[in-house]
């Protein structure tokens, strides 16, 4: 799937900030677009058909350019090093590069973080790993920004409890919040063929009490999703009791984890993991390919935005906000927020993202300062 890639600011009513979002277009961070023709005297700028302001709203605005934005999304692979653990470590470093590159390719904005034993070099054969260019650095170093390995022994069970404990540890090398975005989406992979000590909804609720405060969203809008690769045996259902053949336990509390969050669960007895990272990766890219950031100015009144889509030749469908996902399968056209109180991205129903991308250089514009209708 392309993603939405060049943010720039056209033309609008006076007081309405417009930008646009074009599809399909050149990757380069800090592209600029040129300024949009003006429209005629007496014009909205929005078109025929296309959505107006207020009233006492006066001649077109100026048109401005900003910086490029992508949508952005921060990857927490978690994997238990135990001694048992040395055959699907060695699947994660064989197959990680690709990974990324499907991340990448799509268009996001994205950075990788490791918890898990570090190697001293690529010749290492401990219960570690390195993972290797263009992802990693050299001689299995950070690779800034890109990537952070945080070289920390993970256990059997306690998987749930690192990841707390290093997320704002004292320890500046262990202390991985600082290499997060507050606006990026945040994704865990976990890799373990055993179960966790701490339970879910403990988990749950530490992790969305960390600060920044809603760096991880809230249970009513999470900003997070858990992806488990662990003992469950592929074609039953979840939270079964069977586990695969060389695992442990089934891992029930990584599964329900990714219930909670829409995540994918798969096996890790699988003795090759390119298929299994490569699912997770459209998931990611599926879940995050039609994020756009909230402009800066929308944050102070979420109400006052419209969105709509522009077709290359000129086009205009006036987009409808919904509630929330829930609403996407009964209405045409039409997008949400991720927090409809305090909004950080502007999220495309799949059916808007796909028609979206579908024609190379349609445009998804937020018409900014002007009242919009409630959402449905």
């Amino acid at each position: 799937m392309k993603m939405p890639r060049t943010l720039v600011c056209l033309l609008g009513l006076a007081g309405c900030s417009v930008v646009a979002i074009a599809c399909g277009s050149s990757p380069n961070d800090g592209e600029t677009t040129p300024p949009a023709a003006g429209p005629s005297a007496g014009s909205s700028g929005f078109g025929s058909g296309g959505p107006t302001g207020p009233s006492d709203q006066g001649p077109a605005c100026a048109a401005t350019v900003t910086e490029t934005e992508k949508a952005k999304v921060d990857i927490v692979f978690v994997i238990d090093d135990s001694p048992s653990m040395k055959n699907e470590m060695e699947q994660v470093k064989l197959n990680v590069n690709s990974f990324a590159s499907k991340i990448g390719g799509s268009g996001l904005d994205y950075r990788v973080i490791f918890l898990a034993q570090r190697a001293t070099s690529p010749a290492d054969t401990g219960n570690v790993i390195c993972v290797p260019p263009p992802l990693g650095g050299a001689d299995c170093a950070d690779n800034p920004p890109r990537f952070r390995h945080v070289d920390q022994l993970v256990r059997s069970k306690n998987s749930l409890d690192v990841i707390l404990s290093t997320y704002d540890s004292a320890d500046k090398e262990l202390a991985w919040s600082r290499f997060l975005r507050p606006r990026a989406y945040k994704v865990f992979v976990e890799v373990t063929d055993d179960q966790s000590s701490l339970p879910t909804a403990q988990f749950d609720s530490a992790l969305l009490a960390k600060t920044p405060a809603r760096m991880f969203g809230t249970a009513a809008s999470r900003k997070y999703v858990f992806h488990s690769i662990v003992g469950w045996q592929e074609g039953t259902p979840l939270l079964s009791d069977t586990k695969c053949s060389t695992a442990v336990a089934t891992g029930s509390v990584y599964q329900e984890l990714s219930k909670l969050t829409g995540g994918i669960v798969d096996s890790v007895c699988k003795p090759d993991f390119s298929g299994t990272l490569d699912n997770i990766a459209k998931g990611i890219n599926e879940k995050v390919g039609c994020a756009i950031d909230v402009p800066t100015a929308v944050t102070a009144d979420p109400t006052k935005m419209v969105v709509r889509s522009t077709e290359p030749g000129g086009a205009e469908t006036k987009l409808t906000q919904v509630t929330d996902a829930s609403k996407c399968a009964t209405t045409a056209n039409a997008w949400y927020y991720d927090d409809n109180t305090n909004p950080s991205s502007i999220l495309l129903c799949p059916s808007t993202c796909a028609a979206a991308n579908a024609k190379v250089g349609t445009k998804i514009e937020a018409l900014v300062g002007c009242a919009a209708p409630p959402p449905r």
